[in-house]
């Protein structure tokens, strides 16, 4: 019997604030200021609580946005 998924897992697949940048096309401050406006979804982990972001949050963000994303950054993220 399996049980319940914990609901502060990480997700599987974590990307860099320079990945998401490049993903998307913007400067890495620009991804920082979304993050604290709430427009991405972030996760801090680490001791450093270094800033992370989940592909999926990244591909929902970009189908909200109707922002341009090439299909290899949609694999990569995926």
């Amino acid at each position: 019997m399996q049980t319940e998924s914990h609901k502060n897992a990480l997700p599987e697949k974590m990307l860099s604030v320079k990945q998401v940048a490049s993903i998307l096309s913007v400067h890495p401050s620009t991804v920082r200021r979304w993050e604290r406006e709430g427009l991405l979804k972030a996760y801090r982990i680490g001791p450093r609580r270094s800033l992370r972001f989940a592909g999926g949050d990244i591909l929902d963000f970009v189908n909200k946005s109707g922002k341009e994303v090439h299909m290899e950054y949609r694999e990569k993220v995926a």
